[in-house]
């Protein structure tokens, strides 16, 4: 029977070697990601500062902040301020007439006097 050639032997074993330690780095890092810390690697021979900026530890949270509603009377006065312009544009073209100041009784009664209208749907209670 044939000798077993011991270098054939070594190189084996370190190719098993190595493979079972990329097996094991594979789980620690599936750990590490599990634990959510950062992965434990050596540090590269370049400044320490540089392998601290690449990985960060913490992850902050976004915050948003909260949608914005225009209230009912903006609303308004953003139309009101576009029926405006649009009807000035209209006059300067000659289209249409010069806008007067509305007259007192064509005025809401809210904005006359500062109180609701007296006509005001009612809700049952």
């Amino acid at each position: 029977m044939g000798m077993i050639d011991l270098n054939d032997a070594v190189s084996l074993l370190q190719a098993k070697r190595k493979e079972l330690a990329d097996q094991l780095a594979a789980v620690d890092k599936a750990l590490d990601a599990l634990r959510g810390t950062g992965p434990v690697t050596t540090a590269p021979e370049g400044s320490p500062q540089e392998a601290t900026e690449s990985a960060p530890d913490t992850v902050l949270p976004t915050r948003l902040k909260s949608p914005r509603t225009l209230s009912d009377e903006h609303k308004h006065a953003l139309n009101e301020g576009r029926r405006k312009a649009r009807h000035a544009q209209d006059a300067a073209a000659g289209l249409a007439r010069e806008l007067t100041e509305p007259l007192p009784s064509q005025a809401s009664a809210s904005k006359a006097d500062g109180q609701q209208p007296r006509l005001v749907k009612r809700t049952k209670h």
